[in-house]
């Protein structure tokens, strides 16, 4: 982070600490320059304690916009409160060891890793990263939480994070599979939980057809990434899924991998990175790859999309947006297809606030995780529009766990590339 950016984080601070009488400053000063003597534990440790201790001393202006907290509405699920007991556990001043401190580990997990944290940051770090160091020290003294071993579980009996193979579903849902030939010039990377939404991979191999793009699908091979035993912290299991994706997609012979799901794409990545093993190929989401072939010309959407499809909404994945770090690209989708009318809900773009489906969340405590999907689907609805376009297979999901029963056919959630496919 840029001395800029920092300093238009701290600015609201400025006028208190103005305020405040050459004590009060004084003793600030003083305790933050204390803070390695006074908090440090002894010993050695896997979570970042330096950034723990930062951000439970923080003044928190992130828990105004954290999803989890607004959807609990207790202080104990904002950020910083969840540092600071993740500090406690680290130092063992709470023992996660005994059964009645159970709940806060459980704290550490209850993060849908949406990052809006980050956002308000001063120091520029994220929550969310932090807890994930909390995560390791836990899972190194066999306190990883059983609702996250049986994740574990599915991965190493299925390969999926489903508890089944759910590419070997492609069939009965007529998605084409297309074997590579070791000369591709993509490889499209179906995530696991897109195969939830057939519609929308039939989308996607559409505009690619449609494109003339040379790419494979290689459905009878493929495998989680592995993001989930990312967010878990397992490395063992991380680094293994990890070895079977670099190996398929390099088989592939493909100069660019593109996936319907941002998580695959960060975890191919950045989280791929963290552990050593780097895949030299361009791996980006597919927004951005539809985005190049409607600048090339490769596609050109020219049909008008069904009238009840003309007012839309966004819901921007907050992978995307504040991790991948493209607001653009949707909307020069969207932009594209004629008479379309666009409406931005108030939390658009990097702030905007998540669907409640990723990370650990949905797993710790799936009321929460479906309280905060709500929270989403009222501010969209606050639009006017009945239709609601995202494109992240995770928000998709976490989107209609949010809408009440009694409206389900009132709304559609669609992703950005059924919407596309409809004027080509």
């Amino acid at each position: 982070m840029g001395a800029f950016e920092t300093l238009k984080k701290y600015k609201w601070m400025i006028p208190l600490l103005n305020k405040a009488d050459r004590d009060i400053k004084s003793i600030l000063m003083k305790n933050m320059r204390s803070k390695e003597k006074n908090f440090y534990p002894e010993g050695e440790y896997k979570a970042d304690v330096d950034n723990l201790i930062k951000c439970m001393l923080c003044p928190n202006m992130c828990r105004f916009d954290c999803g989890t907290l607004q959807a609990s509405q207790t202080e104990s699920m904002s950020p910083s409160y969840k540092a600071r007991i993740g500090y406690y556990l680290t130092i063992g001043k709470i023992d996660p060891t005994k059964e009645e401190n159970s709940d806060f580990i459980d704290f550490m997990y209850k993060c849908s890793n949406e990052e809006n944290c980050k956002i308000w940051c001063p120091f520029g770090f994220s929550v969310v990263s932090l807890l994930e160091t909390v995560r390791d020290d836990l899972n190194s003294k066999g306190l990883t939480p059983d609702y996250c071993k049986e994740q574990i579980k599915k991965l190493e009996e299925s390969n999926t994070i489903e508890g089944y193979n759910i590419y070997d579903t492609y069939k009965e849902h007529g998605i084409e599979n297309i074997e590579t030939e070791g000369n591709d010039d993509v490889f499209y990377y179906i995530g696991c939980e897109s195969m939830k939404f057939p519609d929308v991979i039939k989308a996607n191999i559409s505009i690619l057809q449609k494109a003339g793009v040379k790419f494979s699908t290689n459905l009878e091979k493929k495998v989680c990434c592995g993001g989930p035993s990312f967010n878990i912290r397992d490395s063992d299991t991380a680094e293994k899924f990890a070895k079977k994706n670099q190996e398929l997609i390099e088989s592939t012979g493909a100069k660019i991998i593109v996936s319907d799901c941002p998580g695959c794409v960060l975890t191919l990545t950045k989280r791929y990175e963290s552990i050593g093993i780097k895949i030299e190929k361009k791996i980006i989401h597919i927004v951005e790859y539809i985005k190049q072939l409607l600048e090339e010309g490769k596609i050109n959407p020219t049909k008008n999309v069904p009238v009840e499809l003309k007012k839309v909404t966004i819901h921007d994945p907050c992978l995307i947006a504040r991790n991948l770090n493209d607001t653009a690209s949707i909307r020069a989708i969207l932009g594209r297809i004629q008479d379309l009318e666009i409406v931005e809900p108030i939390y658009n773009k990097e702030y905007v606030h998540c669907c409640g489906w990723s990370g650990t969340a949905h797993w710790a405590d799936r009321v929460l995780a479906i309280k905060e999907a709500s929270n989403r689907i009222d501010e969209l609805r606050e639009t006017g529009a009945e239709v609601f376009v995202s494109a992240c297979p995770l928000c998709e999901l976490g989107l209609n766990y949010g809408i009440n029963p009694e409206e389900k056919e009132k709304f559609k959630i669609l992703d950005v590339s059924e919407l596309l496919v409809k004027s080509l």
